[in-house]
């Protein structure tokens, strides 16, 4: 057996410890024959250090070695500079990357036991010794080598092996590396202190750029953070891998570069205007932007700086730039000024003077810049200037150069009074060309009025009236009069200028139109901008100290220290008591759940009281840690904003604040009823402010930072409180189930309980929706097809109904109409406060991102359809017989036309909606009448008849496919359609005939 069996190699233990203190030397010597190489005398050379780092040193020794490496320690014993890219220092960013950050790192940077002191200089020390362009690759490129093994490997491998740690580590590093503001100026130093050869210095800065600039960072990060997102203590390193905070991050630190290099140095500025055109690329240039902007906006020599800035850029970063901007100046400045509300005095303004002077300063030397802002005004599209107040600050900068406004006015009034123009651009923008025309008048009158003379008698000023005049839109012929009235004021003597004798012309809205060209703002100083800007950062500051500060939620009644000493009752019944056995005893109380508790020490008597004012309201909703107070806040919130509605000013001076925190409510608590509460809270606010809070919830959707879910909720608002305000609120409410309001009349208007029920009752509401609005256009055309089936007319008899019963349903009509409760100018409200701010801000929105091909979040199918569900709810809520039907009808079938060519369109939960909506439309202009059917196929001829064909072939595909359901709700609508425009075209063609005149319709 012995022989089986032939020994190979004998090996000897030595007579040590395994365990056990040992010294530095005999450390070293355990290392291996592998690592006797780096046992040098000199602890300075690299050998040394690389095999020191790899030998788990102690934390003095590790110390000591980074004292060595750290370019701050002026040592004359340093053989090299671990900034500079060599092969030594390739080894030991290596090894401190790979080793030494994950043994050490999470210990020296929480510095939570031991020397504090000692940790944070040993902390400071290893930041200093990566802190360079290699440093910074060779972390970001382990970063993705470990993203690399991590993504590799099985998920138990991954758990065992504690792969992820060792990411968070190294990305929380990195977080600390660069967080401060100053890094992208220390390593711009760094570059051009250590290397002596401009091509190597080009080399390092481009390879900074890519770092910073390019994403590789930012991507890196992100992709890691995915990876560990279920790991503690990672919040502090969320903003390196969000791009909203690293664009922010990456702006304060360019504006920190240029606030310190020096204006004549050329070669400084040029490798700034590198970082700041390629750090456009990341997609967040509205983040970035600002924070340069701003920050050099509160220097003392911002113009020079900017001047030299720009004209290190290209063209198209130029212009990025400048649009993002004015972006930011209308979001900043000029919140709220979308739409005209009223007329009122045109003054002038400090801030409009301060952004004209800032708008000056980037035109001023940019031929670039100076056309293409002429172009976004003289057409009304682009450049992000939507509010009136940034139109007069943009005017103001051409207020003293006559060629440019002469250039401007032409253009302007040029696309003004074309046809093309007129009618397929929106109407939002033919407005915002309109101001243009009529500032750009104004101020050109003021410095040479013969010039306005001759424009006003030549033919492009005569072609554009006439051309508007002629137009199909109400509104356009209205923009038309007020242009010409304008000017001929201008150019004509007192009491010959032109004039429209009709009362659209002398409504509010067309006087503040004619104000404009007296407007006479100028460039000013740039220090209001400067003070808001201030002022709007100690805002957010005391903002965040008051979020951090929340009070914290009311504490229970603590139980007593002291034991509770039990006694005994006991119950004497005496003899006189029996007396009272003929006395009523008063009924048992209703049960209390706060009173369940067998603990009377645990019964919590401080219940919150429901709120009376609308602060109180607010601080209830805000009180997110109470979960009974911001309950109640939320179940009463409806109900007091009714009934705040007509007394005093609360409403009208915290609607936009309560708004705001209403959208932004959470259920943090899984409330019953909680999104049918806060949806009512929208529709009270829309009801009793629906101008303002219409337009306000328009905005919101569009512009605000909201979730899917959150916009669906103020789509759904705003459609429910527009039918509430034509009187179908308690049926709509009743349909979908929403819950029953409390009772909002105030006290002083109530009856008591016993004569409410004598005097007070009422019949029961009208019966609630029965069907969709596209079921009920196309009821009538299922009867007249099951009529004409039943046989000719002639052998049919007609019942016909008593007196009593005519005169039952009549009264019945009147006190329906009676009961109704709508709103006095209902047309007007839902068409400027819910239609045309709805419409215009989707216009901007498709054509900025048709334009830059850019992701688009209001075309998911989702939210398209319920867009689409709540214009086809407005227009038909404004009914047939509104002023604005034409206009409503161009614009719907705009916007038909944009989408019914668009991917999306096919999507099962799109294509309903958009037949349900080109229904909607036609339905509306047949019951308005014989003029409104002309409308159809004269004026939105091309129109109509494009997407009635495109109407055809998805019939003919829907036909072709075999279901139930959704497939044959959309085959009825179309055919629906179908034979609704072709009854609307043929009596247009019998009128013309002179055919069944007068026997039908």
């Amino acid at each position: 057996m012995d022989g089986m069996l032939t020994a190979m190699r004998t090996v000897t233990r030595h007579d040590q410890k395994l365990l056990g203190p040992t010294s530095e030397h005999d450390s070293a010597k355990n290392l291996g024959a592998a690592s006797q190489s780096w046992i040098n005398p000199d602890r300075s050379s690299p050998e040394y250090i690389i095999g020191l780092f790899k030998s788990n040193p102690s934390q003095e020794q590790l110390e000591e070695a980074l004292l060595t490496l750290d370019f701050a320690n002026k040592s004359p014993e340093k053989a090299f500079d671990i900034r500079l890219p060599t092969p030594a220092t390739a080894q030991i960013l290596h090894v401190l990357i790979s080793v030494t950050i994950p043994d050490h790192w999470s210990i020296i940077n929480l510095a939570q036991q031991g020397n504090r002191k000692t940790e944070q200089k040993l902390k400071a020390t290893l930041l200093r010794c990566l802190f360079s362009v290699v440093g910074v690759s060779a972390v970001v490129a382990q970063l993705r080598t470990l993203i690399a093994t991590f993504n590799s490997s099985s998920s138990t491998q991954n758990e065992g092996s504690g792969q992820k740690l060792i990411i968070r580590d190294t990305i929380s590093f990195l977080s600390v590396l660069l967080k401060p503001k100053d890094t992208l100026m220390r390593l711009y130093t760094d570059i051009f202190t250590l290397y002596d050869n401009s091509i190597k210095k080009q080399i390092a800065w481009r390879e900074l750029t890519s770092l910073f600039a390019a994403g590789r960072i930012l991507s890196t990060a992100a992709e890691a953070l995915a990876l560990i997102k279920d790991q503690d203590h990672i919040e502090p390193l969320v903003w390196i891998g969000e791009g909203v905070s690293y664009a922010s991050w990456l702006g304060h630190n360019l504006h920190n570069m240029m606030s310190k290099i020096d204006h004549n140095d050329g070669e400084a500025w040029k490798s700034a205007g590198l970082m700041t055109g390629r750090a456009l690329s990341l997609g967040y240039t509205d983040q970035l932007v600002r924070e340069l902007y701003t920050g050099l906006l509160g220097e003392a020599d911002f113009l020079p700086r900017l001047t030299v800035l720009l004209s290190n850029l290209r063209a198209s970063e130029q212009t990025s730039i400048f649009t993002s901007v004015l972006c930011d100046i209308e979001r900043r400045y000029f919140p709220g000024q979308i739409f005209v509300e009223k007329a009122e005095e045109i003054k002038e303004s400090d801030v409009i003077n301060g952004v004209a002077a800032l708008c000056a300063n980037f035109i001023s030397n940019s031929q670039v810049l100076e056309s293409q802002l002429k172009d976004w005004l003289s057409t009304g599209q682009g450049g992000c200037i939507q509010s009136i107040g940034l139109r007069r600050a943009l005017l103001a900068t051409f207020s003293e150069r006559k060629d440019s406004l002469m250039e401007l006015f032409k253009k302007s009034l040029s696309s003004f009074g074309d046809k093309f123009y007129i009618k397929h651009t929106s109407l939002q923008f033919q407005e915002a060309n309109t101001q243009v025309v009529l500032l750009a008048a104004g101020y050109l009158n003021r410095l040479d009025s013969s010039s306005v003379r001759d424009i006003g008698r030549s033919s492009i000023f005569l072609n554009a009236i006439s051309n508007r005049l002629a137009a199909s839109s109400a509104e356009a012929r209205l923009l038309g009069m007020i242009v010409g009235m304008a000017i001929s004021q201008l150019i004509e003597p007192a009491g010959s200028a032109m004039k429209f004798d009709l009362e659209e012309v002398e409504s509010e809205r067309a006087k503040w139109y004619l104000a404009l060209v007296r407007a006479e703002d100028s460039i000013g100083s740039l220090e209001p901008l400067k003070v808001q800007n201030v002022e709007n950062r100690i805002s957010i500051k005391k903002n965040s100290k008051k979020l951090s500060s929340r009070l914290s939620p009311q504490d229970y009644p603590a139980a007593s220290s002291h034991a509770s000493k039990v006694i005994s009752i006991e119950e004497i019944i005496d003899d006189d008591e029996r007396e009272g056995d003929d006395l009523i005893p008063h009924e048992k109380p209703d049960t209390d759940a706060s009173d369940s508790e067998d603990d009377p020490t645990l019964i919590r008597r401080s219940k919150p009281t429901a709120p009376v004012y609308i602060r109180d309201l607010v601080s209830c909703l805000r009180d997110t840690e109470n979960m009974d107070r911001y309950h109640l806040g939320i179940t009463t919130a409806p109900s007091l904003i009714r009934r705040k509605a007509a007394f005093g000013t609360e409403i009208i001076e915290n609607a936009e604040g309560l708004a705001l925190q209403i959208l932004g409510l959470e259920d943090k608590y899984k409330l019953p009823s909680f999104h049918e509460h806060r949806l009512q809270s929208m529709i009270a606010l829309l009801v009793v402010q629906p101008s303002k809070m219409g337009r306000w919830f328009s905005l919101a959707f569009f512009d605000a930072d909201l979730s899917q879910a959150q916009r669906s909720t103020v789509l759904t608002a705003l459609g429910l409180s527009a039918r509430e305000l034509a009187g179908y609120g308690d049926e709509d409410a009743k349909t979908i189930g929403l819950p029953a309001l409390l009772d909002t009349a105030f006290p002083s208007k109530k009856l008591p309980a016993d004569l409410q029920e004598l005097y007070g009752a009422e019949e029961s509401p009208v019966a609630t929706l029965t069907k969709q609005l596209s079921q009920v256009s196309l009821q009538p055309l299922a009867l007249d097809a099951a009529d004409s089936l039943s046989g000719p007319n002639a052998l049919k008899v007609r019942t016909f109904s008593s007196r009593m019963e005519v005169e039952r349903k009549r009264q019945q009509r009147e006190a329906q109409r009676k009961k109704k409760s709508t709103q006095q100018d209902l047309h007007k409200v839902l068409s400027e406060g819910y239609f045309y701010p709805l419409m215009g801000r989707f216009s901007i929105i498709m054509q900025s991102t048709s334009s830059s091909m850019s992701y688009n979040p209001f075309l998911t199918p989702h939210l398209l359809r319920l867009f689409l569900q709540t214009i086809s709810l407005i227009i038909s809520t404004l009914g047939p017989h509104t002023p604005t039907l034409p206009t409503l009808t161009e614009e719907t079938l705009a916007l038909l036309l944009s989408l019914h060519t668009t991917p999306v369109s096919t999507e099962p939960v799109v294509l309903p909606a958009l037949m349900s909506l080109f229904l909607a439309v036609i339905d509306l202009n047949i019951a308005s009448g014989t003029s409104g059917e002309e409308r159809l196929v004269t004026e939105h001829a091309i129109h109509v008849i494009e997407l009635r064909e495109w109407t055809g072939e998805v019939f003919e595909k829907v036909s072709s496919i075999k279901g139930a359901g959704e497939e044959e709700q959309l085959k009825m609508l179309a055919a629906g359609i179908i034979i609704k425009l072709g009854e609307v075209i043929e009596r247009y063609q019998g009128r013309l005939m002179g055919i069944n005149v007068g026997f039908k319709y």
